[in-house]
Order: structure tokens, then sequence, then C-alpha cells
């Protein structure tokens, strides 16, 4: 099999690729950082050309926390928290408020504070969005 790689940062990028290059799949890297939908997004564009809709925001969050657990877990919690910050980067930019949370939570160095920040956070963003809808 013939993996295509690079430039893909949209379902669309994963099918213009695969067009041009006649692979038989695609390897999504940097796309992927703070953005695990990616591959269902892709696997659903190419199924039925119809993009899904974004994850929510309370989504995001669990899924970060998820994320965190796991790093902690594989890490340690010394070295896990040390190791989740790029990640929160990711997953926050863009976001509402994200350069006071970031710089924030950077300061931790304990896993179970850097969960409670990282719940804090995007439940106030919860918060704002039902607010304003």
């Amino acid at each position: 099999p013939i993996i295509a790689n690079g430039d893909v940062r949209t379902p669309q990028d994963a099918r213009r690729v695969l067009a041009r290059s006649r692979a038989d799949g695609l390897m999504i890297g940097r796309a992927a950082q703070g953005n695990p939908w990616i591959f269902r997004e892709i696997d659903h564009f190419l199924r039925t050309g119809e993009m899904l809709a974004p994850p929510s925001i309370g989504e995001v969050g669990a899924t970060l926390v998820e994320h965190l657990h796991a790093l902690h877990a594989f890490y340690g919690h010394h070295l896990g928290v040390r190791i989740a910050r790029k990640h929160l980067s990711w997953y926050c930019k863009g976001r509402p408020g994200a350069a006071v949370f970031w710089q924030r939570v950077n300061r931790v160095e304990c896993a179970a504070m850097q969960l409670r920040l990282v719940r804090e956070y995007f439940d106030g963003l919860v918060e704002a969005w039902e607010r304003a809808a």
C-alpha cells in the first residue's frame, strides 16, 4: 500500500491528496495535535461528502481530561504534567481566555491541580456558550 503524508489539515485536504496521489491511505500528523476528531471528520467526509459538526466545547474538555489522565498514568505525575503542557496548548489554541489559562496552568507541577484547572477552564467555556445561546 501507498500512504500519502503531509499537507492534510482538513477533510477537503484529505480528499485532494488522495485524488492527486492515488494513495491507499493517509498519514495524519500535526493536524491531529489537539484535534483527535480529525480522523472521524475525514472518514465521514470521504464516505459522504459532508462535513461533520465540530466537537462541542464539553467534548473537547472531556477528551482533554481523558488525554491528561493517560499521560499522567503513562509517564507518572511529575513527568506527565510537563509533557501534558504542549498538549494543553494545542487543545486550547484559539479559544477564549486561552492565553490567561495557559499562563496559569503552565506553572502547575501537580497532576491533580492541572486536571482541576482544565476542568474549571472548560466548564467556564461551556457556561459562557450556554449563556450566549
